[in-house]
C-alpha cells in the first residue's frame, strides 16, 4: 500500500534504497505521470495523453503504457520494454514535494510501503545525519522531475486557454480480435491548432509550447506499436 512521507535523517537514518532495474512496480500502471520537460524524448516510443481527474478537473499529462487499466504492455517479466523510461519510473519510491503551494523550495519523501525502501540491503540515505551523495543524486532527479511537472500544469493551463484539448476516443484493433474503443483520453485538437491567430501562434512560441505540441502529436504514431504488444 503506497504511503508518502518525507524522508527524516532521524527516523529513517537506518534505511536504504534497493534498485530494482526491471522497474516491476509498474507492471500494473496503464498510464504514468510525464512532465513537459520529457515530451520529445519519450514521443519516440511512448503515445503521450492528457487525462482529467474526475473529483477536481484537473488535467495532467501521461505516457500511455496499457489499454486497459491494469495492463502495462510495455513491461514484461524481462524488464521495461520501451526505449524511454519515464523520470516516475525511475526515481521511485523517491519524489520531490512542495510544502507549500507558493514555495519555491522542495521536501523529499518515500513511498514506504515500496519494498525498495528497506534497512536490509541497497544504498544508504543517510550517514551522520546527513543525506549520502547517493540520496543527494537521488533527490536532484527527484526535484528536476516536481519542477518538470509544474511546468507541464502551466503548458496544459496555456493549452486549455487556446481551447486545444479536446476528448479523444480511440478505435484499436488488436490482432485476431475485435475492435474496441479506448476513452477517457485528451489530445491536442488539430483543427482548432490550424485556426489560431498569428498572435496566438506567436505566443505558443514564446513559451516554447510549438515542440512540446508536436511531440503530442507525433507520439500518437507509437499507438499501433502498444496495440501490436497485444500480440
Amino acid at each position: 500500500m503506497t504511503n508518502i512521507v518525507a524522508l527524516d535523517s532521524q527516523q529513517h537514518q537506518h534505511y536504504k534504497l534497493s534498485e530494482d532495474k526491471l522497474f516491476s512496480h509498474t507492471r500494473t500502471a496503464h498510464i504514468l505521470p510525464l512532465a513537459v520537460t520529457e515530451f520529445v524524448a519519450a514521443a519516440v516510443s511512448l503515445p503521450i495523453v492528457f487525462v482529467k481527474d474526475s473529483t477536481t478537473g484537473q488535467f495532467r499529462a501521461c505516457a500511455l503504457t496499457g489499454l486497459q487499466p491494469g495492463q502495462n504492455l510495455c513491461w514484461q517479466e524481462s524488464g521495461w520494454q520501451a526505449a524511454y523510461i519515464p523520470l516516475a519510473v525511475r526515481n521511485y519510491p523517491l519524489l520531490a514535494l512542495k510544502p507549500e503551494a507558493q514555495s519555491d523550495d522542495y521536501i523529499i519523501a518515500v513511498d514506504t510501503g515500496s519494498e525498495l525502501f528497506n534497512q536490509q540491503s541497497g544504498q544508504a540515505l543517510f550517514a551522520a545525519d546527513k543525506g549520502t551523495d547517493y540520496l543527494q543524486q537521488r533527490a536532484r532527479s527527484a526535484i528536476n522531475q516536481a519542477h518538470g511537472i509544474g511546468l507541464t500544469q502551466q503548458f496544459i493551463n496555456r493549452l486549455l486557454a487556446l481551447e486545444l484539448l479536446v476528448a479523444r476516443t480511440l478505435t484499436l484493433t488488436p490482432k485476431g480480435a475485435e475492435p474496441y474503443e479506448l476513452t477517457g483520453m485528451y489530445g491536442i485538437d488539430e483543427q482548432r491548432l490550424a485556426q489560431l491567430t498569428a498572435e496566438q501562434w506567436l505566443s505558443l512560441r514564446a513559451n516554447n509550447d510549438l515542440l512540446a505540441i508536436h511531440a503530442v502529436l507525433m507520439s500518437m504514431a507509437q499507438l499501433p506499436l502498444l496495440v501490436a504488444r497485444l500480440a
